[in-house]
């Protein structure tokens, strides 16, 4: 039986960085969210925020059914993204083949704008995030201080990375959580 790992938090938390890292020591699929989206906009094309929502949401949608079919097949992955309630939902369904870690990576508000405003104005992204145009959203939903989202019913780590955004660290702690889960030579991280 495989293992899901969903690293979760919102934009520029350090999702990407540690997921990548996760998956180059566990060997298993990375399905990120902004990949697959990057995919859609190149053979799509790129548009305003209203357009980038929407593939956004198709991206998601492709990931869930990507998830889906490993996890029926016993397979383990990674999913990475800033979810919302709706993509949870999907990936609560299916909970029941196997087992959720949640990863939810956070920083303070004041560093997650930092960094926001530095990677949209370093134009490092692919265009058809539209990151300027997405800032207010942003701002207002950091501003917001949401309560954080209902568990997939797994373990969750809670992962600080206002100071830094450490993969080696995260990989250490995930081999505590997952040794329950691993078996022999399942390339279990840590």
């Amino acid at each position: 039986m495989g293992v899901c790992i969903v690293v979760s938090g919102p934009p520029c938390a350090g999702k990407s960085t540690l997921a990548r890292a996760v998956a180059a020591a566990s060997g298993w699929p990375l399905l990120a969210k902004d990949e697959y989206k990057e995919r859609i906009f190149d053979a799509l094309g790129t548009g305003e925020r209203d357009w980038s929502r929407r593939v956004s949401g198709l991206a998601w949608e492709l990931l869930i059914a990507e998830a889906g079919r490993l996890r029926g097949a016993g397979a383990s992955c990674i999913v990475e993204g800033n979810l919302r309630e709706p993509q949870r939902a999907a990936l609560r369904a299916l909970a029941h083949a196997a087992p959720f870690v949640e990863v939810r990576v956070r920083a303070t508000p004041e560093v997650l704008l930092a960094r926001y405003r530095e990677r949209a104005a370093a134009g490092v992204r692919h265009p058809g995030h539209v990151d300027l145009a997405a800032l207010p959203e942003i701002e207002a939903e950091l501003a917001a201080r949401c309560p954080p989202p209902s568990p997939f019913g797994g373990p969750v780590l809670d992962w600080d990375t206002t100071e830094r955004v450490d993969g080696a660290a995260l990989i250490d702690a995930l081999g505590a959580v997952l040794a329950p889960f691993s078996a022999p030579g399942s390339g279990t991280p840590g």
